[in-house]
């Protein structure tokens, strides 16, 4: 896509989860009016009370939950409004695990992220940069086939950023370089690498994959 049609999209994207977040304020304000009159009714007798107050915390649950999905999905379409800005590194891999966690537990494989304490600032194509690291993490999903887990880790050294995957599990020992080369989704990640300027390489000491940033601020 072009980048006019990107911003485009990320536009109505971002509109549509703003409104979505003021739906979900007013189911949260209408269940809280209901805990309310629950409440200045407690010792009125209700064969219904349990069930009510069940009903009423299930209802909190979903709606901190979309919440917090349609607040990630309103960041990541914000990040197709610049082709090149500032971007936090720690922001990005935060962002890419939570919309690439569903695809892991899908196939078994629980995906987590370790960020740095500070900010790690890049000049950078944000969304490009998210949809690279989520087209790597699909084929090491693939080659994992069913089991294990994968920490992504954020790196700073001086005058530099860089991304650590670590594979554990039995299937761990199926991630690698020749594995990889077969899935299309491996093949995006490393078009998109090459036009982002990401250097990676793997290391055979632990069997992790490294990535390399050029454009640290």
């Amino acid at each position: 896509m072009k980048a006019n049609e990107l911003a485009f999209f990320g536009k109505i994207a971002a509109g549509v989860t703003h409104e979505l977040k003021n739906v979900l304020a007013i189911i949260n304000e209408s269940n809280g009016l209901m805990a309310d009159v629950l409440g200045m009714q407690k010792d009125a007798p209700s064969a219904y009370r349990e069930k009510f107050d069940r009903s009423i915390k299930k209802i909190e649950e979903q709606v901190r939950r979309g919440t917090e999905i349609t607040s990630r999905f309103n960041r990541f379409a914000h990040s197709m409004d610049y082709p090149l800005a500032d971007s936090d590194l720690n922001t990005i891999v935060t962002q890419t695990v939570a919309l690439a966690q569903r695809f892991a537990a899908l196939q078994n494989v629980e995906l987590k992220g370790a960020v740095c304490n500070c900010p790690i600032m890049l000049f950078i194509n944000a969304f490009r940069v998210q949809m690279a690291l989520t087209r790597a993490i699909e084929a090491f999903i693939r080659c994992m086939s069913g089991s294990g887990s994968i920490l992504m880790t954020v790196r700073e050294g001086p005058g530099s950023a860089g991304l650590d995957f670590y594979f554990e599990g039995e299937s761990c020992g199926k991630v690698n370089s020749g594995a990889l080369e077969e899935f299309t989704e491996w093949q995006d990640f490393e078009e998109l690498a090459s036009i982002l300027d990401i250097h990676y390489q793997w290391l055979p000491s632990d069997g992790s994959f490294a990535l390399f940033f050029s454009g640290k601020v």
